[in-house]
């Protein structure tokens, strides 16, 4: 039988908004297959991916889940203060998956979250993958 590498999958949390950078992702463990890198979460496999996105907004809200630049949101959502969504999407290596925020009449850093969480888990291992230990070497090179 093919041996296969962990399952990527990652849990992060967003508790709180910043003014430039929206919701800020962080991942309390380390031992997570897949990474957050500048407020995004990295995409080193391509396949479908189970996307989970949960939270409670301390006011409305309008957020949508992006992941390539030209490319409609996976979860856009209009004027809501919770969410506890599920969907399948078909992501890609060097795909970004971040949160967008629009608030209505405030500051992002007005708006208290509770519960925010966003987690990712692969669904097709031994598709087509890149992992960071070998994307140094394959950077400019094979890609």
């Amino acid at each position: 039988p093919a041996q296969y590498p962990p399952i990527q999958s990652i849990r992060v949390q967003f508790t709180r908004c910043d003014n430039e950078k929206g919701f800020i992702l962080t991942s309390p463990n380390n031992q997570e297959t897949m990474k957050v890198q500048d407020n995004s979460i990295i995409i080193s496999c391509d396949g479908f991916y189970l996307i989970s996105l949960k939270g409670y907004f301390s006011q409305e809200v309008s957020l949508s889940l992006l992941y390539r630049k030209g490319r409609e949101p996976l979860l856009p959502l209009t004027k809501v203060k919770f969410i506890d969504t599920v969907t399948v999407a078909y992501l890609a290596f060097k795909d970004k998956v971040y949160l967008n925020l629009t608030s209505h009449n405030t500051s992002c850093e007005d708006i208290q979250v509770n519960g925010g969480e966003l987690i990712l888990i692969h669904q097709n291992p031994g598709e087509f993958c890149v992992h960071t230990s070998l994307e140094k070497t394959l950077n400019g090179h094979l890609l």
